[in-house]
C-alpha cells in the first residue's frame, strides 16, 4: 500500500510513537478485510527494527534488518495465522508465541509478533494470551490484526492500543486507482465493487480478477431471478466447490448494498454516471434480474446474509443450510 493512501493519520501516529520511543507493548489493527491492515502491520514491523541512522529514511529497505524482513527470515519477527484446528492446538500456538516473546531480541532492538485474523481464535485461546498482554517482558511488540473486533474478549481490547481502519469514500478509491494508471470509467466501476477497500480495488485492476468478480456477480443475479429449486442447486454447487465462502458472501453483500443504496436514493444518477459497460448497467439497470426483489425483501435478504456471515464465522453451522435459509427471504 504505497504511501499509506487514505490511512496517512494511522501511519503517522505509528511512526511518531517509534520516533519518540513511546511504543505500546500491544496493538489492535481493526477494520474490515482488505483495508491494508496487514500491509501496515508489516511495514510497522520493519520500521521498529530498521537500523538506518536517519529516522526519516526508515524503513530504509537497505539495512540488514530490513533485508531479513524482505526475505521473511528475520530472527526477531514472527507471523502467526489463525489455526484451522480448534482447541488445544490454538492454545499451544499462543503459549509458544508467549515463550518466543520472552526471548531476547538478536538482530533487532525489539521482538515483534503479528497475529493475523485474531478474531478467529476461540475465547480460551484469547484468554491464553492475556498474561502476555498484562505482563509484557522486555522490548516486545505484539500486533493483533482483526476484521471483527466485536468478536474479541473485552478484556483483550482493554489491554491493547487500537488503531482503526475505515472504508474509504468512493472519491478516494477513484483517486487511488487513477494514480495507478486506471482510466476514470474503470476507476468508477471498481470503486463500487471494492466498497471502499483499497486492497480489493488494487486486485480488481487485474483483468483476470475483474472477470472472476463479474462472473460471481452474474451467478448471483441468476440466483436472484430463478426459482427456489434453482437457487438451492446453485448453493449446493458453491458449497461443494469448497471455495472461500466468505469471499463469495462479501460479493453478494456488496452487490445487494449497491442495489439498496440506489433504491433509497443514496446513489444518485450523478454519482452513478458510468458508461453502459460498467457497474451501473450491470447492477442498477438490469431490473429483470432483480424484479422479484422489492425493497423490503432486499433489506431482509441483506440482514439474513449478514447473519449467515456471522454464523459461519463463529460456529460450525452447516454452510448449505445457512445459505439456503438466507435465500428463503426472497420467496
Amino acid at each position: 500500500m504505497p504511501n499509506f493512501f487514505g490511512y496517512e493519520k494511522q501511519w503517522q501516529f505509528l511512526k511518531k510513537s517509534v520516533e519518540l520511543a513511546k511504543l505500546s507493548h500491544a496493538y489492535l489493527f481493526s477494520g474490515k478485510s482488505q483495508l491494508g491492515k496487514r500491509e501496515t502491520a508489516k511495514e510497522f514491523s520493519r520500521l521498529i527494527n530498521c537500523q538506518s541512522g536517519n529516522f526519516k529514511d526508515r524503513p530504509c529497505g537497505k539495512c540488514q534488518s530490513c533485508q531479513e524482513m524482505q526475505k521473511n527470515c528475520h530472527p526477531d519477527f514472527l507471523w502467526l495465522d489463525t489455526k484451522k484446528e480448534a482447541g488445544d492446538s490454538e492454545i499451544e500456538s499462543i503459549r509458544n508465541l508467549s515463550q518466543w516473546l520472552h526471548l531476547r531480541a538478536g538482530l533487532g532492538e525489539y521482538k515483534v509478533a503479528i497475529i493475523n485474523q485474531f478474531q478467529n481464535f476461540s475465547l480460551p485461546a484469547q484468554s491464553a494470551l492475556l498474561k502476555t498482554l498484562e505482563e509484557p517482558k522486555g522490548k516486545t511488540v505484539l500486533i493483533l490484526i482483526c476484521d471483527y473486533p466485536e468478536f474479541l474478549s473485552p478484556t483483550i481490547v482493554s489491554r491493547v492500543q487500537e488503531i482503526r481502519f475505515q472504508s474509504l469514500p468512493n472519491e478516494k478509491i477513484i483517486e487511488f486507482l487513477i494514480a495507478r494508471g486506471a482510466k476514470e470509467p474503470l476507476a468508477k466501476k471498481i470503486s463500487y465493487l471494492s466498497m471502499g477497500k483499497p486492497m480489493k480495488a488494487s486486485e480488481l485492476l487485474d483483468g483476470r480478477q475483474m472477470k472472476l468478480e463479474e462472473e460471481k456477480i452474474n451467478d448471483f443475479r441468476e440466483l436472484l431471478k430463478e426459482n427456489l429449486a434453482f437457487s438451492f442447486r446453485e448453493i449446493e454447487k458453491i458449497v461443494e466447490e469448497k471455495e472461500d465462502i466468505f469471499q463469495r458472501l462479501e460479493i453478494w453483500l456488496n452487490f445487494l448494498r449497491i442495489i439498496f443504496l440506489e433504491r433509497i436514493g443514496v446513489i444518485t444518477d450523478r454519482m452513478s454516471d458510468i458508461p453502459s459497460c460498467a457497474i451501473k448497467e450491470e447492477i442498477v439497470g438490469q431490473e429483470k434480474s432483480i424484479s422479484l426483489v422489492d425493497l423490503v425483501n432486499l433489506k431482509n435478504l441483506l440482514s439474513s446474509l449478514e447473519k449467515a456471515n456471522y454464523l459461519l464465522l463463529k460456529t460450525n453451522a452447516n454452510k448449505r443450510l445457512v445459505l439456503e435459509n438466507s435465500i428463503l427471504e426472497l420467496f
